[in-house]
């Protein structure tokens, strides 16, 4: 059970508007504040700019418009007063490098040469207006292409000229590099992408670390990972890669590359062929089940064992052993995406929970995206782009 005096999710949701910071809002205003003359020193709350699933609050104290502390909150029960090494330093290494380019600069010589010169950005903006303006009068607005994606942005930054390149009926861009094959492949079981809280987890007593490096790249969660443990919880690592998660784990599964969705379904033959499902569960909140049954009854754990390198053993005792969990949690990452079938293996994944009805239960079901949750938390029409413009029947080219 969670500590008594640990604010969870649910009640700082609850309590403050730093729900945003969930999200990526920019960083910009810890520069650019709006302090009075006869304010000198203000504290400002962030959040970190990189597209990356632990999303860190921030606290920073200002002084004259400029940062003299800078540190993780302590407020957000998910950051915890912990910043990753990467962002530890981030006003020294980003914002106020003397290296950082702050005016615009243009290439003069051959392209790779490295040459450029220092220009206004009157005459940046000019150029590229005038630019933009030939390209449409010969080819119209679909001859030019916005290129851009989540990186160290933001969703302000990132969304900025949406409504620009939208009047003008630029081609869009199907952002498609990162996280779009998981949420076809959940949504097409689930219907939505919102999984449990990252908090939640310390209630599951069975967890499967599916396709994610936890303690490199999701590194505010593993503490939550590790207090499920010391209370009885096995983890499970499922990764054809010895991660360092991996080799932190109780048990490490390492199926052979691109073969997740094979080792899903064999995993629900298991549990049907030894009626381990939660039948009341299944029959009051899915639909289905005939079809899966036999969808699956060809992957026998022989069968699926040949195809993930792996012991028939070892499957069936994976799929026992989650089916028991009560409650077991599935946490994924991209991972799962690299490959040809990558929209399959996360759409097979996630009908286990809802097989043995964990989702019933707290710490139950399966943890993914969140920002659903946090829809109140940032006003989205300031970056979506109006349905006057957003209707244009103009083409779209998938980045990939």
């Amino acid at each position: 059970m969670a500590k008594q005096n640990k604010q969870n999710r649910r009640d700082f949701l609850e309590k403050t508007v730093q729900g945003a910071i969930a999200i990526g809002i920019s960083s910009i205003p810890l520069v650019n504040t709006s302090c009075s003359k006869e304010l000198k020193v203000k504290t400002v709350h962030g959040a970190c700019c990189l597209d990356c699933p632990d999303s860190c609050s921030w606290t920073v104290k200002v002084e004259n418009n400029k940062i003299v502390d800078f540190a993780a909150s302590k407020s957000n029960p998910f950051t915890a007063g912990k910043l990753c090494d990467k962002m530890a330093n981030y006003p020294q290494d980003v914002t106020f490098n003397p290296e950082r380019i702050l005016k615009p600069l243009k290439r003069i010589g051959e392209k790779g040469k490295g040459e450029f010169e220092e220009i206004t950005w009157e005459k940046a903006i000019s150029e590229i207006s005038e630019k933009l303006k030939g390209i449409i009068a010969k080819d119209g607005g679909e001859g030019i292409m916005p290129f851009s994606y989540g990186g160290n942005e933001g969703n302000v930054q990132n969304n900025a000229g949406n409504r620009f390149f939208a009047h003008i009926g630029a081609t869009k861009l199907d952002r498609t590099i990162c996280g779009d094959a998981a949420v076809a492949g959940i949504m097409a079981t689930n219907g939505q992408t919102t999984g449990v809280l990252p908090e939640d987890i310390i209630h599951s007593r069975f967890i499967i670390l599916w396709g994610t490096n936890t303690v490199n790249s999701n590194q505010h969660l593993w503490p939550f990972v590790e207090e499920a443990r010391a209370d009885g919880a096995k983890i499970i690592v499922i990764d054809p890669f010895k991660s360092q998660t991996a080799l932190l784990a109780d048990q490490h599964i390492q199926p052979l590359p691109g073969t997740d969705t094979a080792l899903a379904l064999g995993m629900i033959h298991v549990i049907l062929n030894e009626n381990l499902q939660d039948k009341d569960y299944i029959e009051k909140y899915t639909n289905g089940i005939a079809e899966l049954t036999q969808h699956v009854s060809s992957f026998t754990p022989k069968h699926v064992a040949q195809l993930c390198g792996l012991e028939e053993a070892e499957i069936i005792e994976l799929a026992r052993s989650y089916s028991a969990g009560k409650p077991s949690l599935i946490r994924v990452l991209i991972g799962l995406e690299h490959h040809a079938n990558g929209a399959n293996a996360f759409r097979a994944i996630a009908i286990l929970p809802s097989l043995i009805g964990s989702w019933k239960q707290k710490g139950g079901g399966m943890m993914n995206m969140t920002y659903e949750l946090f829809g109140d938390a940032l006003n989205y029409q300031s970056v979506e782009i109006p349905e006057s413009l957003s209707a244009k029947n103009t083409r779209s080219v998938n980045m990939v």
